[in-house]
């Protein structure tokens, strides 16, 4: 019996697809010029490989350098603040040095180098007593006042406590005596005599006189237990820029 061939309706299930070379077989030779023209303009139209490579780095670095670039530019908005904070440091230090050194000329005039009614004289300070002691109470005086009786160093020394002498025409204790030793005299500091200013056949030592006072152009020594006035010593106080 003859097979009957039953027509089948394209696109059903038992359709099969003609295979590429078939479909290249039956339509060769008859391709149209607008597909043709199409298919070149699509082609064309595409990125090549590379390009489209080099358009996807570009891509991904982009973002990259625009972090990188703020990076940079903070750090340079970070320096340029610090720098400034510097410059305005260093002006208020060289405002606050002139201020200190206008407080210290001011403090420079105002400073006592000797406290009141004390003289100062060669870098230290002097009191005269208004008041008659014994030598042993005219030291004490003197260290309650933290000083000592005075010690004199010099001509100058002597050449200005003199002149207070005379104004005054009494003999004023001295810190000089020969109380621990005859004939050694040594001063409140225990420091030994080397230079003097005894009047002339002073000392004579008559009646016991153990202990220095200063009288008119010298030195004379007398009985301790004599009363005179005195005088006290202490160095004087630093000032600010001296």
């Amino acid at each position: 019996m003859a097979e009957m061939c039953v027509p089948k309706e394209p696109g059903g299930p038992d359709e099969a697809e003609p295979p590429l070379w078939e479909e290249r077989e039956i339509f060769q030779g008859q391709r149209s010029p607008e597909k043709d023209l199409g298919l070149s303009r699509i082609s064309r139209s595409l990125p090549a490989p590379s390009s489209a490579h080099s358009v996807t780095e570009c891509l991904t670095r982009a973002p990259l350098l625009l972090i990188l670039l703020l990076i940079s530019l903070g750090l340079f908005m970070l320096m340029l603040i610090t720098l400034i904070q510097v410059v305005a440091l260093q002006s208020d230090l060289e405002e606050i040095l002139h201020q200190l050194s206008k407080m210290n000329a001011t403090l420079t005039g105002l400073c006592r180098r000797c406290p009141w009614n004390w003289d100062f004289f060669q870098g230290s300070c002097y009191i005269f007593s208004k008041i008659q002691s014994t030598w042993d109470a005219s030291v004490s005086a003197c260290e309650d006042m933290r000083a000592q009786l005075v010690v004199i160093n010099n001509a100058e020394e002597q050449k200005f406590l003199k002149s207070w002498d005379i104004r005054n025409d009494k003999s004023t204790w001295i810190g000089l005596s020969d109380k621990h030793s005859e004939g050694s005299w040594q001063w409140v500091d225990n420091t030994h005599l080397h230079l003097s200013f005894w009047k002339k056949g002073e000392p004579n030592n008559q009646g016991e006189e153990d202990c220095a006072e200063l009288s008119g152009d010298g030195w004379n020594d007398n009985k301790c237990s004599e009363e005179h006035f005195w005088i006290c010593e202490k160095p004087s106080a630093l000032c600010p820029g001296l």
